[in-house]
């Protein structure tokens, strides 16, 4: 009898015990479908009053494309906005991040990390070739133009009607990278024994947009990092949603730093005279003629009547453009970057078209500009010729 009542006790007391479980479960699993509905609907409120103020780019395609394009159909337009909307990045070391590989139709990223062009050379390279290797940003890799109509396709295209079957370009533009980045990329080639004639870089932008020298991804690593010593049901409910949402986390953003932690351009455009000597120094010694590009940006010198997305909130989105640009150029006719620098900021100056895709990104017909500026400027260095009598 007393054992019956044990038993009894014990049965009753699991059962009560299973009943708060579940009902605890239930509840917690309720509320977190609940925050997370709440958490996704302010997401589009918020992505909804963003779009209102400043559009970024083309979601799909739009009559101002036309004439960005006029040798592409519909049908093509709408492909290579597609193609452009799946490049995603992945993990490398040293340099942080590039473009993951892609088969697209108008977009490929090849496995050994650039961007193939019209009539791409061999890789390895071919020794036999004069080999011009262009590092950058996403301007430069192209986002939002086909794989033959970013800069480096048309600069070999360009090149090539002087100097038939001798050159191959490689285009090395990976989005969000800063010249530091360009350095150690590379640095990271030459190691492998893969050393080209020339190599140009085109930067300004990124420099300006990272201008505490972090490449784009640092925060995400180095959350990653830090959460390394956490434990598992730590990093549990950090995720959940309702956390989530009675802390706020899923608002939090990096708040730009007031003008005094902030290091000034004239410290960042130093620091960007600083790397391009490195590259300079590394770059001799393994014979590597050097090109520097500062590229133009939509709010410097560009008729804004003819950009699309002139109400797009750069301020905010890059807040040391402007100024950074305005620096630039009281530093530029001083003479201090070297006779291998060339000025493209003003190159859109006087242009009565549209010259950009979307908010930052150029069209074909900025990209061949910008080209033919950079092939004027290895002809007038004699680059190419000096590459032919030295081998």
């Amino acid at each position: 009898m007393k054992f019956g009542s044990f038993f009894g006790r014990i049965s009753s007391f699991y059962k009560n015990l299973a009943l708060i479980v579940l009902n605890t479960i239930i509840v917690l699993l309720v509320m977190n479908w609940l925050a997370s509905g709440i958490i996704d609907y302010q997401n589009y409120l918020r992505k909804k009053a963003d779009s209102g103020k400043s559009r970024y780019s083309f979601k799909k395609y739009e009559e101002p494309l036309k004439e960005m394009f006029p040798n592409l159909a519909k049908r093509d337009i709408e492909e290579l906005l597609d193609d452009t909307r799946h490049i995603s990045q992945s993990f490398e070391p040293y340099t942080q991040f590039k473009e993951k590989p892609f088969a697209g139709k108008s977009v490929n990223v090849d496995s050994q990390g650039f961007r193939p062009i019209k009539d791409q050379g061999p890789w390895p390279p071919n020794p036999d070739f004069i080999n011009i290797f262009v590092f950058g940003g996403s301007t430069t890799f192209g986002y939002g133009v086909p794989d033959g109509d970013t800069i480096p396709s048309y600069l070999q295209e360009l090149l090539s009607s002087k100097y038939p079957g001798r050159i191959k370009v490689y285009n090395f533009g990976r989005g969000g990278y800063i010249s530091v980045q360009e350095r150690i990329l590379l640095e990271k080639m030459i190691l492998r024994d893969i050393v080209p004639d020339i190599a140009v870089f085109i930067d300004g932008l990124n420099d300006l947009a990272h201008e505490d020298d972090r490449p784009a991804h640092t925060k995400e690593l180095t959350k990653f990092m830090d959460e390394g010593e956490k434990s598992p049901l730590t990093k549990c409910i950090a995720q959940m949603p309702i956390f989530k949402l009675i802390t706020g986390s899923h608002t939090k953003t990096e708040h730009v730093q007031d003008d005094d932690s902030k290091r000034s351009i004239t410290d960042l455009l130093r620091r960007y005279k600083i790397n391009m000597e490195m590259i300079q120094s590394t770059s001799s010694h393994f014979k590597i003629k050097t090109l520097f590009v500062w590229q133009p940006v939509p709010v410097y010198k560009c008729g804004h009547e003819y950009n699309f997305f002139s109400n797009f909130d750069y301020d905010g989105y890059v807040p040391s453009l402007k100024v950074g640009y305005q620096e630039m150029v009281k530093v530029f006719p001083s003479g201090e970057f070297g006779d291998n620098f060339l000025w493209l900021a003003d190159v859109q100056e006087g242009l009565n078209k549209s010259l950009y895709v979307d908010a930052i990104h150029y069209t074909p017909y900025l990209c061949r500009l910008i080209a033919q500026r950079i092939a004027d400027k290895l002809e007038e260095q004699k680059m190419i010729k000096d590459v032919s009598v030295n081998r």
